[in-house]
């Protein structure tokens, strides 16, 4: 067969032209390829976290499941304390009130002390100092740390000033009755 060159222009112009649709096709090929490679790490990657979501669910049950054996667990001791102390309290004799109440002794100064501060509501030594007529806050130091160790006032510090006030509420002075002897 003989072939004229028109004719061969022709098949080369058609195996160009073949061979462009042929690169296309390459084109789309590997474009296809690259989407479903895509679609293939979008699918593992839902996958995973599918995976992921369904661990995380059932740590959560088992969590909850071991929290509420921990609250029983708990509810029960709690039971259990509250029946001893209750065992504890009604095996104690109960206290009685003492018939009288015992009795504080101080001295006059002492009285008048506490009198004073009954009804400035606080002193401290310097104010003691003055009313007592004292030279120093050495004496009047000591008289009021000796009412506080009887119970009958508290000490409070404020920066460099300690400050005393009457113990209303004072194991020593709850029940007692304050006297001074005769002057």
């Amino acid at each position: 067969m003989l072939i004229g060159m028109g004719q061969k222009n022709d098949l080369k112009g058609d195996l160009v032209a073949i061979r462009k649709q042929i690169a296309k096709l390459g084109n789309k090929e590997e474009s296809l390829r690259s989407i479903l490679s895509e679609k293939e790490k979008v699918e593992e990657t839902s996958s995973g976290l599918l995976t992921l979501l369904k661990f995380v669910i059932s740590e959560n049950k088992s969590t909850r499941q071991m929290i509420e054996r921990m609250s029983t667990t708990l509810s029960k001791l709690e039971a259990e304390v509250n029946a001893v102390e209750e065992e504890e309290f009604e095996a104690q004799p109960q206290e009685q009130e003492p018939a009288e109440r015992p009795t504080v002794v101080l001295s006059g100064l002492d009285t008048k002390i506490v009198q004073y501060i009954q009804i400035k509501s606080m002193a401290c030594a310097d104010d003691i100092k003055k009313m007592m007529g004292y030279k120093g806050r050495n004496a009047a130091s000591a008289r009021l740390n000796k009412l506080k160790m009887m119970g009958i006032l508290t000490r409070h510090q404020a920066g460099h000033k300690v400050f005393y006030m009457y113990n209303a509420a004072g194991k020593t002075t709850k029940n007692a009755l304050i006297v001074s002897p005769p002057q």
